[in-house]
């Protein structure tokens, strides 16, 4: 099985961290690459990030966290 690793991406070169805020595809669940997956909010503003893999989506992050940059928070399984 093949594994595609979610991160905390780089929405801006100025910020070095962001908070997970919600998460719109639950644990266990099956997502389509490019279909909306998270939410993270900087200290300027809040952006929906697209599942980069289609699979099962594990999560090891939190809501309410605030992680890094590149920070693992889940993995896609196909």
């Amino acid at each position: 099985m093949a594994e595609f690793i979610i991160r905390i991406p780089r929405v801006s070169v100025a910020v070095s961290e962001a908070e997970l805020t919600d998460l719109l595809v639950q644990a266990g669940e099956h997502v389509d690459e490019g279909a909306p997956l998270y939410v993270i909010a900087t200290e300027k503003a809040e952006s929906e990030i697209e599942a980069g893999a289609s699979g099962t989506v594990q999560w090891t992050g939190q809501i309410g966290t605030t992680y890094d940059i590149g920070a693992e928070i889940g993995v896609i399984t196909s």
